[in-house]
């Protein structure tokens, strides 16, 4: 029981210490793992003597229980549910059976059912997290494949990858990324290689499939898929509910083609791109990598040079063309030699192809193309040498945004696009903007200023077409340099204003018969203005002065306050400031040259903050 129960100064009391234990027990095992095992039995004793002696609250993470208990209770339910559970386990480290336990005092019981899913998901994404931090984690080097090839095994048979069907085929091996083995069942990340399949493995830029493999023994899901010397592995774990895989085990092949289906049009779209590019900047261009994923796809290219935002708006229109003139995409296997041939094909630069290769041209038939070869007619469609899945024609890709145009290396540059949904997301995005836009340029002063701020925020990280983005910031620009023109022309005016005011207020002041000026000029929070005025008056009527301006909108206020030198020797410009803000809430500084200044937060008090200034000028200049 050590870790387990403590006792307090030998009074008997027991106290709840077990949170590592619990931890130490979920770290490799749930509550179903500890049936029937002692470790279980400690576990719960534990639980059931230290509610005994302090309750329920004594135990870690009780509080997040009991809030998911109350409110299962005031909807009138009867179930904790399986996520909730989950939670406890996943946090602070209770078996489910130990949930159970405290769910009982509360009248409820656990959605095991759910607990089971919720636990599984937690796997599956850690699995999916180490796989995409690693790239593969189960890697076939040449001994690997080599053992394969001594045993007489085939390549694996992947032309099944352009079909959109289930598929049935053979386990021929099963790897763990150190040996092979005949059986394998668990939780354990494996490799499956079959005879044939029809996940598409990662190469040529494009991402690997995803889907299950199937069979008796349960379920496989397949979160990457490599090709190591012509044996495609297909990594992943089997579900927790299925039993015993041996090699030899018949199979189904179940890829995931709602997510190829999104990987395709932006496969397809990188072909149209790399001919937008060279028919835009030239037959230098040449494709240096690719990657292709669901979300977006990324092409890298030669170019010496920024690509100037006209130019970006120009390739991105040719791809939507294509894509609007609904072209057929064709694919098509010939001998590598005869695709040489073709006029204006584009390949890899430094990429080696099998023989016979694939040819994908976009808006003709392959046989078109060997038909006449060096035809010049075919420089102006697409045709490249690609191994890849692609969509049947380029409507399927729906719409085409090219989000961003960047420097990689000296002499290479990469564009960032996506395609479909979030094509068409990013334009309407952009148009958005543009709106915000439209109604800034209505706008004028601190409003003006504010909104500007929070649209160039959004543009900075906006996902919008380049060349939109580019525009948008021009006029963005122009409407800061309308700003910076209205504010120029304000604070020439404020000053005017200011100084005005203040002369004419310190000579009612003299009229009066007064030493001093107190008053509060309508400027706003511009001190420009103010000190302006201040000085004027010290300088030309030899008159200490204190002006106040205050910002109706923030509730806060600017004081300037000068002593000419003629009376500074018995009154300190900061002795009169500083008492004087005390009202507003504020604070101040300076007193070189008999000026000094303040700020205060509470406009409201004005009147009493003169009335101080006032008060203290009195009686130290009658």
């Amino acid at each position: 029981m050590a870790g387990g129960l403590r006792e307090a100064g030998g009074a008997g009391i027991v106290s709840w210490s077990a949170g590592c234990r619990v931890r130490r027990f979920s770290e490799n095992r749930t509550g179903n793992d500890l049936k029937g095992t002692a470790e279980k039995k400690e576990l719960l004793y534990v639980a059931r003597v230290s509610v005994l002696f302090l309750g329920w609250a004594a135990v870690p993470g009780f509080e997040k229980f009991k809030k998911a208990a109350d409110a299962v209770k005031e909807n009138g339910g009867t179930i904790l549910s399986g996520q909730d559970a989950f939670v406890l386990w996943d946090t602070y480290g209770y078996p489910v059976d130990l949930t159970e336990i405290m769910a009982v005092d509360y009248g409820l019981t656990v959605d095991r059912e759910g607990f089971n899913a919720a636990m599984e998901e937690a796997r599956q994404k850690a699995r999916n997290a180490r796989f995409k931090a690693g790239g593969n984690s189960i890697v076939m080097d040449a001994n690997a494949t080599s053992q394969l090839h001594n045993q007489g095994l085939a390549s694996t048979d992947d032309s099944l990858k352009y079909e959109y069907k289930e598929h049935d085929s053979v386990v021929k091996a099963i790897y763990t990324g150190s040996e092979y083995l005949t059986t394998a069942s668990g939780d354990e990340d494996f490799g499956l290689v079959l005879e044939s399949t029809s996940f598409y493995a990662e190469q040529g830029g494009q991402i690997y499939d995803t889907g299950s493999i199937e069979g008796s023994f349960g379920s496989f899901n397949v979160i990457n898929v490599q090709v190591f010397a012509g044996y495609v592995l297909h990594m992943g774990s089997f579900t927790k509910s299925s039993k015993t895989l041996y090699v030899g085990d018949k199979v189904t092949c179940k890829v995931d083609y709602d997510r190829r289906a999104h990987i395709a049009p932006n496969h397809t779209c990188t072909h149209m791109l790399n001919f937008a590019l060279r028919e835009i900047l030239g037959d230098h261009v040449d494709q240096k990598g690719s990657i292709v994923l669901p979300e977006k796809l990324r092409f890298d290219f030669s170019h010496g040079k920024p690509v100037q935002p006209e130019d970006l708006r120009k390739i991105e229109s040719i791809v939507n063309q294509q894509i609007n003139d609904k072209l057929e995409v064709f694919a098509h296997e010939i001998k590598l030699e005869d695709a040489k041939r073709i006029n204006g094909l584009r390949a890899v630069f430094g990429e080696i192809y099998p023989d016979p290769v694939r040819v994908v041209s976009v808006g003709r038939k392959v046989e078109d193309l060997l038909a006449n070869p060096e035809s010049k007619e075919w420089l102006s469609i697409s045709t490249e040498l690609c191994g890849g899945t692609h969509i049947k024609n380029t409507s399927q890709a729906e719409a085409f945004a090219l989000l961003s145009e960047e420097g990689i290396a000296k002499g290479v540059r990469r564009i960032t696009a996506v395609t479909a949904k979030c094509a068409s997301e990013a334009m309407m995005l952009a148009s958005s903007i543009n709106s915000d836009i439209n109604e800034a340029s209505k706008l004028e002063g601190p409003i003006l200023e504010k909104k500007i701020a929070s649209i160039k925020s959004m543009l900075d990280t906006a996902a919008i077409p380049a060349a939109r983005k580019a525009d948008l910031k021009g006029r963005v620009s122009k409407l800061e340099d309308q700003l910076r023109k209205a504010k120029k022309k304000m604070g020439e005016e404020n000053i005017q204003k200011a100084v005005k005011f203040a002369i004419d207020a310190a000579q009612i002041a003299l009229s009066e018969g007064k030493h001093f000026c107190v008053a509060h000029v309508d400027v706003g929070l511009d001190t420009s203005a103010i000190r302006e005025a201040v000085i004027k008056v010290k300088d030309q009527k030899d008159l200490p002065i204190m002006l106040f301006s205050t910002d109706e909108e923030t509730n806060k206020a600017v004081i300037y306050a000068g002593v000419p030198s003629s009376a500074a020797n018995s009154f300190k410009v900061l002795d009169w400031l500083t008492p004087s803000i005390v009202p507003l809430k504020g604070k101040g500084g300076g007193g070189k040259n008999g000026i000094a200044q303040g700020q205060g937060t509470d406009a409201s008090q004005l009147k009493d903050a003169m009335e101080v200034a006032t008060q203290i000028a009195s009686m130290k200049l009658g």
